[in-house]
């Protein structure tokens, strides 16, 4: 193991994560595990005080107030953003932030001449922000790659290229949005970004919206908001990713850029200084100090509060710094990378197919984060449900994440997914979750995904290894086959399936063909017989029948 694996962790998992002991969990990107010692002090802190509504008066909602206003410096702190020059406002989660800027971009553009902002997003967007593409009427642009910002960004195109529809930036308001990590295959994004585009003359108007939820999960925020000057505008987290508990989100907002946001239609209890006919919105002035009171609506989730800054000394405490979290999580992700990279079958064909744009970036904290996404294959080098993957390890006690990992930009760009190829995919009727269909024509439709956080160990990755080893890596017997691979799995479906149609012929019961033409496949209408959809399914049955292209 390399420089830089905290083997502190090992016992903190016995005395703070003692509720980990039943599984290894390694899908820290949707959540990371909370410690024993962050939920004690809420509780202590919740029988020993009392709480009440931070809009009224009395001691109890001045106790809440200060707790607020207490935990929203903390967190700034905790993320190295200066409170001179960044505000913080709380929210239910990194989506809840992402709405509230696109909300406030729309609604400020429909005072402009023609009603509409820009927007840009990368392909590595997670949904939430390709989301805010449908208040644009249309003027949305979707940026293939790295290279292609970059270009956009050294100079103003010519109307002829194929920037044009960028080229309206220039005059008109924009938003350009990025994560600092791809939730789906971990690379990290240049935070750069932000400065170049307040720094380019041709994008005076553009303001950058920064998806950090996956990049503050193993790593320090300090770099982000070193320099105001060239931090983003809008960052938007997930503290639950960082912390495990509790569930809420929030928006840094830069000071400079603060203003743009005070023309939101919304208004709601607590954020407006006068109701009824007229109002005036707080905290929204240019040169208001307190930008977040004009954009909390409602009473905010203070118990929840309450528990952020108990979760954030907890962190602390255990952990010490996001910076030994960094190396810590970039070790066991680059040992785990070169492990799944050596796997093979008993023909050389390797197990993984791993999905990077450089794997050389595994073990560079400042391009790769703790993630690695891959897809299975057998020794024929057809490819194992990705479902089917997850099933398995769900079965061993592994826990790991499967299918579009809400990222389909980055999924169907690390498949080669063509454009009329994703249209054939939502006409043969896959969409996202458990019900989609795992390959098409030979190809998948997602991924498989491991992500290792603060508390995860060694033996974690170990016995993730030793599982994928036993469960997929095919050894050659004298049939041909490996007793346990996926593939005499298959073959034990399909002649359980025969024996079930043989005896329900002679029987009389109808038995309809499926796509694959085979009976083996089939699905019997007979009630002495199980519905054999219950049965493993076999892969052939994503593959062997072309779809036809809408």
């Amino acid at each position: 193991m390399e420089d830089g694996y905290n083997p502190e962790v090992e016992a903190l998992r016995q005395t703070e994560y003692p509720h980990m002991n039943n599984g290894i969990y390694l899908d820290h990107s949707g959540a990371t595990i909370y410690a024993k010692s962050t939920v004690e002090q809420f509780t202590q802190k919740m029988i020993s005080n009392l709480y009440g509504n931070p809009h009224s008066e009395n001691l109890p909602a001045q106790c809440s107030g200060t707790v607020v206003d207490e935990v929203r410096a903390k967190t700034l702190r905790f993320l190295g953003a200066d409170p001179k020059h960044f505000d913080l406002v709380f929210v239910a989660n990194a989506t809840a932030a992402i709405k509230l800027v696109a909300e406030s971009f729309r609604d400020l553009a429909e005072k402009s001449r023609d009603g509409r902002f820009w927007y840009g997003y990368h392909k590595d967007s997670h949904t939430s922000l390709v989301g805010v593409r449908e208040y644009t009427h249309g003027r949305h642009h979707f940026f293939e790659s790295d290279g292609e910002v970059e270009e956009w960004l050294r100079s103003p195109p010519p109307s002829s290229s194929r920037f044009a529809v960028r080229r309206e930036a220039d005059r008109r308001l924009g938003l350009f949005a990025y994560p600092g990590q791809s939730n789906m295959s971990g690379k990290r994004l240049p935070v750069s970004w932000a400065g170049s585009i307040r720094r380019a003359r041709h994008l005076k108007n553009t303001y950058t919206l920064f998806d950090a939820a996956a990049l503050a999960m193993t790593s320090p925020m300090e770099y982000v908001f070193r320099d105001p000057d060239n931090a983003p505008d809008f960052t938007c987290l997930s503290l639950y990713k960082i912390f495990g508990f509790p569930d809420i989100g929030a928006l840094v907002i830069r000071r400079g850029s603060g203003h743009i946001l005070a023309l939101r239609k919304y208004f709601g209890g607590g954020n407006t200084m006068l109701g009824q006919s007229w109002h005036k919105s707080k905290g929204l002035d240019a040169s208001a100090y307190k930008l977040h009171e004009g954009l909390e609506d409602g009473t905010l989730p203070f118990h929840s509060i309450l528990a952020l800054g108990e979760a954030i000394d907890v962190h602390e405490r255990l952990f010490h710094s996001m910076a030994k979290i960094s190396l810590h999580t970039t070790c066991l992700a680059h040992y785990l990378f070169d492990a799944l990279s050596r796997l093979q079958h008993w023909n050389g064909v390797p197990v993984c197919r791993i999905y990077s744009d450089d794997v050389s970036a595994f073990g560079d904290p400042s391009r790769q984060g703790s993630v690695i996404a891959f897809n299975v294959v057998d020794a024929d080098e057809e490819y194992i449900p990705y479902s089917d993957v997850e099933a398995r390890a769900n079965n061993a006690g592994i826990y790991i994440r499967s299918g579009g990992v809400c990222n389909p930009g980055g999924i169907f760009a690390a498949l080669g997914y063509e454009p009329w190829m994703t249209e054939r995919a939502l006409s043969a009727g896959h969409h996202c979750g458990s019900q989609g269909i795992d390959i098409i024509n030979r190809l998948p439709t997602g991924i498989v995904r491991v992500s290792l956080g603060a508390m995860s160990t060694r033996q974690d990755v170990d016995t993730f290894l030793d599982f994928m080893q036993k469960t997929f890596v095919e050894q050659e017997s004298e049939n041909g086959l490996w007793a346990d691979s996926p593939r005499s799995t298959v073959c034990s479906a399909m002649c359980s399936s025969v024996h079930a149609v043989v005896a329900a012929a002679a029987e009389g019961a109808a038995v309809d063909k499926d796509l694959t033409g085979n009976a083996g496949y089939s699905t019997m209408h007979h009630k002495s017989f199980p519905d054999v959809r219950e049965l493993p399914r076999p892969r052939p049955l994503f593959w062997t029948t072309p779809l036809p292209v809408s």
